[in-house]
């Protein structure tokens, strides 16, 4: 069984780490070097690292904020953020980016997932989805509008036949509320894919992740307003999951190791 991955998401606006509510009002939380070292020192699966603004300003991310985040971390790192061509991409992996996760190209010119998938291998391709839920339906929500016609499902299909490796969806409504996971959303969603499923929106407690995976089967979960305005650690979260019978890694720092609890 693939251990359950806990995956820090630190959404960045081309100066400094923000959180949103439902997509609005950012939130300045800190320093993303700051961030990275502190989440490194707790041997998080991974982290991703997105500026959530640089497509929308039409610019590219800024390689001299993310080098010094990337040399933070000896855990695999995911970079997003204005990345529309393949020289983006190369870039990002000149300097230390694991993989790239990417939005609006994916929507606006499909056919470059299919060539950045040819060149970089379907591992390194990461696709976010922003998702909004309407009756029995799962809509695309891209710059605050709901993109009519785009179903999330069958736009999730799309990119796996294009070859990229793991999609990360964010439920919209509960984006920062820390009121719990939408499950059904992420079951329908994990139901219909062949590619991991990363599943962000919603935690507020331990319990939600351990609800989420007891009730779907996404192989990683993000998270960023629990680890801003909470006393839990990604440390607290693995336990709750370990003793729900989820298979998780968690470091001890006894042995100085990483060991596998099931």
């Amino acid at each position: 069984m693939l251990k359950a991955r806990i995956i820090p998401i630190l959404t960045f606006n081309g100066f400094a780490l923000v959180k949103t509510k439902k997509f609005s009002n950012p939130r300045m939380v800190g320093n993303p070097v700051q961030s990275a070292r502190v989440f490194n020192s707790r041997n998080v699966d991974e982290l991703i690292f997105i500026d959530i603004f640089a497509s929308q300003q039409k610019r590219k991310i800024n390689l001299r904020v993310v080098e010094p985040v990337i040399n933070e971390c000896f855990m695999p790192v995911t970079i997003g953020g204005g990345i529309t061509c393949i020289e983006d991409i190369s870039n990002l992996m000149r300097i230390g980016a694991d993989k790239v996760v990417i939005k609006t190209a994916a929507l606006q010119k499909p056919e470059f997932i299919k060539e950045a998938v040819k060149i970089f291998g379907s591992q390194a391709i990461v696709i976010a989805v922003d998702v909004v839920t309407n009756d029995d339906d799962l809509h695309i929500h891209h710059f605050d509008t709901d993109i009519a016609g785009v179903d999330a499902i069958d736009f999730v299909k799309r990119m796996e036949d294009l070859g990229a490796g793991e999609i990360c969806i964010t439920d919209v409504h509960n984006d920062g509320m820390m009121i719990g996971f939408n499950s059904d959303l992420f079951s329908k969603v994990s139901e219909n894919a062949s590619v991991p499923i990363i599943a962000s929106g919603g935690a507020g407690k331990t319990s939600h992740f351990a609800e989420l995976m007891d009730n779907t089967s996404v192989s990683g979960i993000g998270a960023a307003s629990i680890f801003y305005f909470t006393k839990y650690t990604p440390y607290d979260i693995k336990n709750k999951l370990k003793d729900h019978g989820h298979p998780v890694r968690i470091f001890d720092p006894h042995l100085s190791i990483n060991t596998i609890n099931t």
